[in-house]
């Protein structure tokens, strides 16, 4: 086949053409972060990574070194909305939700830890960061005042005065939940933000709302694998709601054999999901050894489910604190298949079932729960 002179020319500028779209693509999937660092540590590092609010993993992603005038900037490809975190030298801790388009973000810190945190280029990620101040302002309100309490109980000696501390830290963090649902309800929206807000969801008196927001959101996004993520967590609320079967719990025991829940249970059971590093958890085992004397010759069981990930930490545990109860873990953390069963996103958390497997209470502490066993004991005897 003969070309005339006067093609190649134009074959030439097509190529061209060709080649610079690619490159006009590739580069629209480059999507980059970068600020200043008020307090920077000059050569220190700035660590992004994907964030996943299940499991709370994260997978690093990319990093930067802080330059002499604290400027720093990361780079990642773009492949939909997600849920990232950049960890500023080990200092200040920075939740980051980014969307389609906002290809260039400016996040400025102070540096410290809770220090000031300025964003550009994102409504979301500045919807998320509105919500963060919220969620701490809530903390500090209604929670922080009950863990002070057990602080100050510890320090004088006051073992009843812990108890009462646990039983009000766990009711003060349910409150807290529920307030960070109305304040997502009412300012999140449709905003991919609205992911960002999973990790504190809570459910049976809340699960409207958050049916709304999923349902609303699966409207505007529905091909985006976070809208999957909260329908799926919606779904899980319901199935473990007051008054449905609770779900199958196979795990290890601490001599590491593979245990059934449904082999386990007594007449009542107190599923106690709990952890070795958490300070309220361990407050909370001298009520659950009273309960356990009191009740257990008349059906009473406990199963203690861990969100450990470190197997000797968990067994020194149970050992030190002589928790002569039901242990299982499948020492995954966060990331445990009966704390994604339950939608369990802080402990202590317990779920009480009967002799049918059936959730008949929860987050039952102290004299809540005292009073929730002499109640179903006297009745079933």
């Amino acid at each position: 086949m003969r070309f005339h002179t006067y093609y190649y020319p134009l074959l030439l500028l097509c190529a061209c053409l060709f080649v610079n779209c690619q490159e006009t693509a590739a580069d629209e999937q480059v999507y980059s972060i970068s600020g200043k660092i008020d307090q920077a540590i000059e050569d220190g590092l700035v660590i992004l990574s994907a964030f996943d609010p299940i499991t709370q993993k994260r997978t690093a992603i990319d990093t930067s070194r802080i330059a002499s005038d604290g400027s720093y900037k990361l780079q990642f490809e773009w492949v939909e909305p997600d849920l990232f975190r950049l960890d500023f030298f080990r200092k200040q801790t920075v939740m980051l939700i980014i969307d389609e388009g906002q290809r260039g973000i400016e996040l400025n810190v102070e540096g410290v830890r809770k220090g000031r945190i300025e964003v550009k280029g994102s409504e979301d990620a500045q919807k998320l960061l509105a919500y963060e101040d919220f969620r701490q302002a809530s903390y500090d309100r209604i929670v922080k005042p009950t863990y002070d309490a057990m602080r100050a109980a510890t320090k004088a000696g006051d073992e009843q005065g812990e108890i009462d501390a646990v039983d009000a830290y766990a009711h003060a963090s349910e409150e807290s939940r529920r307030e960070l649902i109305t304040y997502t309800f009412e300012h999140i929206g449709t905003s991919v933000a609205l992911y960002g807000t999973m990790l504190r969801w809570t459910g049976d008196e809340e699960i409207d709302k958050l049916e709304k927001l999923v349902a609303d959101f699966e409207a505007m996004h529905p091909d985006l694998q976070m809208t999957k993520v909260m329908v799926d967590k919606v779904a899980r609320f319901k199935r473990v709601a007051l008054g449905v079967k609770a779900p199958e719990i196979s795990e290890a025991n601490p001599e590491g054999e593979l245990t059934s829940l449904y082999e386990l249970k007594g007449s009542y059971t107190l599923l106690d999901f709990w952890a070795s590093w958490c300070r309220p958890c361990l407050l909370q085992i001298p009520d659950l050894k009273q309960a356990y004397d009191q009740f257990h010759e008349q059906g009473f069981e406990i199963v203690g489910v861990s969100v450990d990930d470190r197997g000797e930490d968990w067994k020194k545990a149970i050992a030190s604190y002589e928790m002569n109860w039901i242990h299982l873990s499948d020492l995954k953390g966060w990331a445990s298949q009966a704390a994604a069963d339950y939608n369990v996103t802080f402990v202590p958390f317990n779920v009480l079932i009967d002799s049918e497997g059936t959730i008949i209470a929860k987050n039952l502490h102290s004299k809540s729960l005292n009073r929730k066993l002499e109640e179903l004991l006297s009745i079933s005897h």
